[in-house]
């Protein structure tokens, strides 16, 4: 997402190039740098990097999934207009609730010392008729442990999906002890 040359490639397309290169941007892990990115920067930087990781991660699976690749150029162009239109659409509202920035109150918490959490999360191809999860294991420190991501050839409904993406990480967790 960031230190290959074709993500900053999309950094760079996306107008974004000064925020990858800040020093924050530069230290620790993913984690570190999105958090402080978020300290260290305004409402509108943070929205559009979490546009462009958003585009850089979907256009990987759209790579992995349909066999579709967009040049690095499209996808940073993309996503610095996407967060435009974003932008722009919340701001016609007419509120001046834009010059907000959104706070989530649902925060990750660390499991307790010697425990692992595991997030997981279904999508839904009803298109190419397809159900796909994922699931990331993550110790009391927060540092990534294990994770899984599956398919099958089958459009689940979202209770089925969530089941289905629950059961798999259950599965995993009991295969690994």
């Amino acid at each position: 997402m960031v230190s290959c040359v074709s993500a900053q490639s999309s950094w760079q397309a996306a107008g974004l190039s000064s925020v990858l290169g800040s020093t924050v941007c530069q230290q620790g892990s993913a984690a570190d740098r999105v958090f402080a990115l978020c300290r260290n920067e305004d409402y509108a930087t943070i929205g559009r990097v979490a546009t462009l990781l958003w585009s850089i991660w979907h256009n990987q699976n759209d790579k992995v999934w349909n066999d579709n690749v967009r040049s690095p150029i499209q996808i940073g162009r993309a996503a610095f207009d996407h967060w435009n239109e974003w932008f722009a659409v919340h701001k016609l509202r007419g509120n001046d609730d834009h010059d907000v920035p959104l706070v989530s109150i649902n925060l990750w918490e660390k499991p307790r010392i010697g425990w692992l959490k595991c997030n997981v999360d279904a999508a839904f191809f009803v298109g190419v008729g397809r159900t796909a999860m994922g699931a990331c294991f993550r110790n009391n420190s927060g540092e990534f442990m294990a994770g899984i991501t599956q398919w099958q050839q089958l459009t689940l409904s979202t209770e089925e999906g969530e089941a289905w993406a629950l059961l798999q990480a259950m599965n995993e967790a009991k295969s690994r002890d």
